[in-house]
């Protein structure tokens, strides 16, 4: 049947990694490309499986015959703890006192222990479950291909964090207005948010649903002034994320700029079911509504939220336009006056 090496052991003192296995095993825990190493030890290097101690066999190399009965310890639910060295079956003191183990070429021991689940290393940093599924795709090779798989689509993301940081800082100091004051742009600074918008696209076509990079983009387009490009972004990203209260609020400040006072109240209405009364979030659909010609709407909320929030300043003076306008004091302001 194969030769096994049969000890009983107290622990000595190691560290990890102390064998090429466990080399592998630390790389593979945080490299996928280097998996591929870390499975084909595992089938080619001596692993170290406990056994009940009722094989009768002495310590030493020891030759089992074809019909020799090995048991090994199993834990409560069924899995098979199994180590990458003799040392690893006494980390952190769990086992104290003298055990019996055997070791084995990996693919002996799962070929001997077929369908079975195994722990690699349970009381170890650098340990693994081995369910039956990845075994047998480890004993066919055809693990390597999902490997491979991965290691594209870790390039893949890679990739997508790379382009994502760069289109970022791209926009650092662009991006945040003071309230909607609009700052004029030097030419250097125009270029600069094109090639993050061009970047945040490619985020897009690696990502295609990536609601983040449409929002940026839009923050993009908004201080160009391309108001339509911005809101088209806008209104992608309000249908992919459906909880974000700013998406649609930034949504409604671009309708304004276009003067589409339907999708403005749409979205501003929208923003309002996803982060109920919010105090700040009533006074823009106040003003959007007192922009669309719908006074009382716009009466009955800014009156919501001052009880809300009595001493908002800037809910106070939505307020008094509001009234001010109804009354015939002034007249009815546009969206150029609203963000002055």
């Amino acid at each position: 049947m194969g030769i096994f090496d049969i000890f009983k052991k107290k622990k000595t003192d190691s560290t990890f990694p102390e064998n090429e296995l466990e080399k592998s095993l630390m790389r593979a825990s945080s490299e996928i490309a280097a998996q591929k190493e870390f499975y084909q030890k595992l089938l080619w290097n001596q692993l170290f499986v406990l056994t009940d101690g009722n094989s009768n066999s002495d310590e030493g190399i020891q030759t089992l015959e074809e019909n020799t009965v090995v048991g090994f310890v199993t834990f409560e639910q069924g899995q098979i703890p199994i180590f990458t060295s003799s040392n690893r079956i006494f980390d952190k003191g769990i086992i104290k006192d003298e055990v019996s183990f055997m070791s084995l070429k990996g693919q002996d021991l799962f070929a001997v222990a077929k369908g079975a689940t195994f722990i690699l290393n349970p009381y170890s940093k650098y340990g693994k479950e081995l369910v039956p599924e990845e075994i047998t795709n480890l004993m066919n090779g055809t693990i390597y291909d999902k490997i491979n798989e991965e290691v594209e689509e870790d390039k893949k993301y890679q990739e997508f964090n790379d382009l994502f940081e760069r289109a970022g800082k791209k926009q650092d100091g662009l991006i945040l207005l003071d309230g909607y004051q609009r700052k004029k742009l030097n030419e250097s600074e125009k270029s600069r948010l094109e090639e993050s918008v061009k970047e945040f696209q490619k985020c897009l076509e690696i990502v295609p649903e990536h609601w983040q990079s449409m929002v940026l983009i839009s923050k993009s387009f908004q201080r160009l002034e391309r108001h339509d490009e911005a809101l088209e972004y806008l209104e992608n990203a309000c249908r992919i994320e459906l909880e974000n209260h700013s998406i649609p609020m930034e949504a409604a400040l671009e309708a304004m700029h276009l003067q589409d006072f339907d999708k403005a109240l749409y979205y501003s209405e929208e923003s309002l079911k996803r982060k109920p009364n919010d105090f700040v979030l009533m006074g823009n659909h106040a003003m959007n509504l007192l922009l669309a010609s719908k006074d009382q709407e716009a009466k009955d909320i800014i009156d919501n939220a001052i009880k809300l929030k009595r001493n908002d300043s800037v809910n106070k003076n939505i307020r008094s336009t509001i009234n001010d306008v109804i009354s015939g004091k002034r007249k009815r302001p546009t969206f150029e006056d609203a963000i002055k």
